[in-house]
């Protein structure tokens, strides 16, 4: 009797002991804290000296003078600053989960076989192959040579569009410290000065919020294109403006390039700017369109 008592005590030790193992193995992961597999979590922003972008063509994008720059047709440009950080932020912070596919075969069928992003240091080089969209906002991914490829978010807009120069013509720099704007155009020249805070034509007082408009308009400016210092820009300028902020002047001037198209260019920067006619209609003021 005692030895059959002893046998199923035993008998349910053992049974605990496997119920323990199973639970440790299969369910208590699903209440700890999971560890997330960052492999680029410790690259810091600093240490990046070049990013090169490969897709139909390849796009180098390189540190110069603690700022960033790209080369098109020969020519250098400031690249664009807030899209390049938005990229190597979403390499740093790139999730490694779930795979997808570790058949090497599918690279092809996934998009992860070409295109790709590599970020350098001095002393190595990261790789992320972009893949083909995967739901609304994600990609499937693959890191270095690796086969294993999964999904990843923040790489939609990488690839497009193909033009990573900063296309922003910068002519405000503080809106707050600007104290006279100067407009000439066809249809009239007209002078604000700021005084305290007001703004004001002549003695008359001009419309605080047309004003606050009008210079958001020339901070946000925005080009089409942007041609080195040797585009020949038409001889009649349409349009002129200038501020004094800081109390330094600044200029800029538009020229008709065709129907849709203005050439403009500024006192700050060797480049010409592609600025829309839509635009550029937007900064022809009259002294009604802030007194009224």
């Amino acid at each position: 009797m005692k030895n059959n008592q002893s046998r199923l005590i035993k008998l349910l030790i053992a049974l605990l002991a496997v119920f323990a193992i199973f639970f440790l193995k299969n369910e208590l992961p699903k209440y700890l804290p999971q560890k997330t597999n960052q492999p680029f979590s410790s690259l810091k922003k600093n240490q990046i000296s070049e990013i090169v972008l490969t897709k139909d063509k390849t796009t180098h994008i390189y540190k110069k003078d603690k700022a960033l720059y790209v080369k098109k047709e020969d020519d250098e440009f400031l690249a664009d600053n807030e899209r390049i950080n938005k990229i190597i932020e979403s390499f740093i912070n790139l999730k490694k989960e779930s795979v997808v596919s570790s058949n090497k075969n599918k690279h092809r069928e996934l998009g992860i076989d070409k295109q790709k992003i590599e970020l350098k240091t001095e002393e190595k080089i990261y790789v992320v192959y972009i893949g083909s969209t995967s739901g609304l906002s994600n990609n499937y991914v693959r890191i270095n040579n690796e086969d294993n490829a999964f999904v990843a978010e923040g790489f939609n807009d990488v690839f497009t569009p193909d033009d990573y120069r900063d296309l922003s013509v910068h002519f405000v720099s503080d809106e707050a410290k600007i104290t006279s704007i100067e407009i000439d155009s066809e249809l009239e020249k007209i002078f604000l000065t700021k005084e305290k805070s007001d703004w004001k034509i002549d003695n008359k007082i001009a419309k605080k919020d047309r004003v606050d408009f009008f210079i958001n308009d020339l901070k946000t400016l925005k080009a089409k294109d942007i041609f080195s210092k040797e585009k020949v820009i038409p001889v009649v300028k349409t349009l002129s403006i200038k501020i004094k902020e800081v109390g330094k002047e600044k200029t800029i001037a538009f020229y008709l390039q065709d129907e849709n198209n203005y050439l403009a260019k500024t006192s700050i920067s060797e480049y010409i700017y592609q600025i829309p006619a839509a635009y550029v209609a937007s900064l022809k003021k009259e002294e009604k369109d802030f007194l009224q």
